[in-house]
Order: C-alpha cells, then sequence, then structure tokens
C-alpha cells in the first residue's frame, strides 16, 4: 500500500541534508584552526564524560529487562527489534521517574539502550500493552534510523536558528508512524501519546477530537514560536497524523500564521547572513525552504507544495480559483502528486475537482509510488470523487508500485462506502481477477481482510439493492 511506503518523513531527509552540509563546511573550518580543534576535543570530551555519566547512574540503579526480569517484555523487545531488523537487542531498562511519563533510546560506546520511566511501564498493569509496545517501538526506531549518530553529528547545525528543533520533530514524526506500524492500530497509538498528555489513569475519557480542536484553534505568537523551538511536535498533531496514517482520521489542518513566517524568515536570513561565513556559504541552501520548515512540516510533510496545491488542501475555492490560470498543472510535488492527486485526497468540494477535470488534467498520472488519483479517490471512500474521475475516463485497472489497482485500494480502506465503490469498479471494468506482484487477487485480499461482503460480491453475489 502507498502509506506504508511513507514512513519516513520527508522532511526529515531535507532537514538532514541542511544540516549535514552546515555541518560538514563548520567541521572543515574547526579543523583550519588549531583553536578550533582543541575546542571541538574539548567540547567532545565534555559531552561524552556527562552522557558517561548519565548512563552509569542508569545501569547501576535501574532495573534491565531480561529472561529473569520481566520476561514478557523482554520477549516483546526480542520480537520488535527482529520485527524492525536491529541487528543486536538493545538493553532495556525502567527507572525511576518522579511521576514523569517519558521513554528515551541513547547510545555510548557502541551500545544502544532504550530506558522508560517507571510511570510509563507501569502501564503493563493497566491493560495497556500495546500502548507500551507503541512507546517502546517508537524509542527502537530512533535506533533503527541512527537518529542518535545522526545527532551527534549534525550538533553544528543546532546553530541554524530553529533547523534543528525541526529535523528533531521530523525525526519523532518517523519513529511515530514506525511504531504505529508496528503495532498495527492507530488507535492504540493516539492513546500511547495522549498517556502523554494526561497520563495512564485518563488517558481512555480524553476527547481527541476536541482536543485536536484546541491547538487547531490556537492563534498564539507564543504557542506557535514554543513549538519551532521544541525537539518534539505537540500531541494533538501527533495524534492527529497517526490517525492519519492509518486511514481512520481525515487530514487535520492547522493554522499557519503566514505574516509571522515571512517577518521571522526574513529577519533570520539577515541575521544568518552576516553571521559566519559557513552560514554565508549555506544560506543558498537553507534560504529557499526555510518558510516551509517553519510553515508545520506535518501539514504537508513534502516538499514543492504549490499555493494551488495548498488551496486544495484547505478547501478554498475562492483562492483555488484564482491560482488555476496562474500555475502549471502538471507540477508535482517531492512525492510527484500533481493538483489532481490533492483533490482526490484532500478536497471535500465537488467543485474543485470537476474544475480541473474540466481543464483536461491526465487522468492517470502516477506518483512516485505508482498511485493514481483514482486510487487515492478509492482509498479515502469518496464516492463522489470516484464517480467523477470514472466518467472521465480514469482507468480501474491501472496499477501501482506493488500491482495494486484501484479494486484493492476499496477493499483495503474498509470506507463505509468501499462496497459500493468497488461495485462502481467492477461496473466500469475493473478486473476482480487481476494479481499483484505477490500474485494475491481481489478475492484473496478479501479473505486476508475477513470481509464477508467483498467475498460475496467478487463470488458473484452483492449485499447491495442496486
Amino acid at each position: 500500500m502507498n502509506d506504508s511506503k511513507k514512513l519516513i518523513s520527508t522532511s526529515e531527509k531535507t532537514l538532514f541534508i541542511i544540516l549535514l552540509i552546515f555541518s560538514i563546511a563548520t567541521y572543515l573550518l574547526l579543523f583550519l584552526s588549531i583553536l578550533g580543534v582543541g575546542i571541538a576535543i574539548a567540547l567532545w570530551i565534555a559531552s561524552f564524560f556527562a552522557h558517561g555519566i548519565r548512563m552509569g547512574q542508569i545501569r547501576s540503579n535501574g532495573v534491565k529487562i531480561s529472561p529473569s526480569q520481566y520476561p514478557q517484555i523482554f520477549e516483546r523487545l526480542q520480537d520488535l527489534s527482529t520485527r524492525m531488523e536491529i541487528g543486536k537487542v538493545p538493553d532495556l531498562y525502567v527507572v525511576e521517574s518522579g511521576g514523569m511519563l517519558n521513554a528515551f533510546a541513547t547510545r555510548l560506546l557502541g551500545r544502544n539502550t532504550v530506558v522508560l520511566y517507571s510511570d510509563i511501564f507501569e502501564l503493563i498493569q493497566e491493560e495497556a500493552e500495546e500502548e507500551i509496545t507503541f512507546i517502546l517501538a517508537h524509542e527502537l526506531a530512533h535506533i533503527k534510523r541512527n537518529h542518535i549518530l545522526k545527532q551527534m553529528m549534525l550538533l553544528p547545525g543546532n546553530l541554524i536558528p530553529f533547523i534543528g528543533t525541526a529535523y528533531s520533530r521530523a525525526c519523532e514524526y518517523t519513529c511515530d508512524r514506525m511504531a504505529t506500524n508496528m503495532i498495527n492500530s492507530g488507535e492504540r497509538a493516539s492513546h500511547a501519546l495522549i498517556i502523554l498528555a494526561v497520563g495512564k489513569r485518563l488517558y481512555q475519557s480524553v476527547n481527541k477530537d476536541a482536543y485536536i480542536k484546541q491547538l487547531q484553534a490556537e492563534k498564539s505568537f507564543f504557542v506557535w514560536l514554543s513549538e519551532l523551538l521544541s525537539t518534539h511536535p505537540p500531541l494533538p498533531k501527533r495524534i492527529a497524523e497517526v490517525e492519519h496514517f492509518m486511514d481512520i482520521r481525515q487530514k487535520e489542518h492547522f493554522q499557519l500564521p503566514r505574516r509571522k513566517l515571512a517577518i521571522l524568515s526574513v529577519v533570520l536570513l539577515v541575521v544568518m547572513g552576516g553571521s559566519t561565513g559557513v552560514v554565508v556559504l549555506t544560506t543558498q541552501y537553507i534560504g529557499p525552504v526555510i518558510s516551509q520548515v517553519f510553515s508545520d512540516e506535518l501539514l504537508y510533510d513534502v516538499e514543492n507544495v504549490t499555493p494551488l496545491m495548498e488551496s486544495i488542501v484547505e478547501d478554498d475555492y475562492q483562492t483555488f480559483q484564482d491560482r488555476l490560470t496562474e500555475e502549471d498543472l502538471t507540477a508535482t510535488d517531492a512525492d510527484g502528486w500533481n493538483a489532481l492527486h490533492y483533490a482526490a485526497r484532500y478536497s471535500e468540494d465537488e467543485r474543485i475537482l470537476q474544475e480541473l477535470l474540466n481543464y483536461g488534467m491526465a487522468l492517470d498520472d502516477r506518483d512516485d509510488f505508482g498511485a493514481s488519483a483514482l486510487m487515492f479517490a478509492v482509498e479515502e471512500g469518496s464516492i463522489m470523487k470516484v464517480d467523477l474521475l470514472l466518467e472521465a475516463g480514469a482507468d480501474p485497472n491501472l496499477r501501482d508500485i506493488d500491482g495494486w489497482p484501484p479494486l484493492f485500494y476499496s477493499i483495503y480502506s474498509e470506507a463505509p462506502d468501499n462496497l459500493l465503490i468497488s461495485e462502481r469498479l467492477l461496473e466500469q471494468g475493473a478486473d476482480s481477477s487481476a494479481q499483484d506482484d505477490q500474485g494475491m487477487t481481489a478475492l484473496d485480499l478479501a479473505e486476508e481482510m475477513e470481509d464477508t461482503a467483498h467475498l460475496a460480491l467478487l463470488s458473484g453475489g452483492s449485499s447491495l439493492n442496486k
């Protein structure tokens, strides 16, 4: 499926490259100076011993999870490490936290360690095993992605205002996705994140929709600034993201303070341009993306999103009309999505998709993963969009990079109208006997999903009254 190929945040990749360029340039300048080499070595030694002492305290006082100490958690640690293809199972310690709810992954002398605070670990007594598995998998994802080593290598990048923290936030989104994929439950993943907000007793009674709307309605400059300075995204955004990733929530949008972004971007570029030679060398790489970094990496999570695509996501029909005649409709973002992909995925305004079709956009253009606009509309469960695209001539048998046609997307989506959509696809010539790259047919997928309605439909019957 398309989502399975997007575990890694595109923002993480982009920001890593920016920070790497800056860090390499900084290290080169330091090593050209004897004094600079001495300062770098002194800072590294100080950091190493501070971290070593902290790890010594954890290893001497924490409880190490082992076959003889909480064996059920040790088995889960081993299972997750195997499934995530982590060569050596990391050490896992539980430490007293004074009421704090947290966990972290770290590394010392080539030895990876995950630390769970005791209040998090107590979730095993609250029938929240999937939630603690999510938290554990999240930390293992940091190890899998080598985030710890990368952060050490990119230390000079923290000199660039806000970029270092933006990279950290992107890493958190990646780890959330990977952990959600491990437990295969957006609901339990969001529960784990709510636990970090209100604790292990109240998390099940929190109204998630109200919690997300709370942040969407927040307009304070300092709320926005605190996010830019934070290494972790706000919890409501993380909850919305994991549930959207698992297709149990529509894409949530959070207000973009465009005036603040413009002013801050200009000020930063002026300050950065006059600070050091290293920054001057790298500003040309940072400038084009700085506004995108500040504009909330969760909203689009990809590069090259055009103003027209933004208006589609925001369902702003008037702005969409204004931009429609000004932009190149063949433009794509970093994942190969064009405006028609965005309309099929995000827009709830039928007029937006219809106008794009009237402008003659290529119906069967596919993104970098082989997905077409019809596949997106099917996956979203929108019968209106599916009908518009099929009537315009979209190919119901086009396949993505895994060999999945739209019919597979319909069965997999479990949307309320997915059975009706499947009937539409079959009526328009979808091949129910087509096989994906693994030899699976639509009927095989329905059996795997235990979808009795689709089994009946694909076996020659239908549960719908035509």
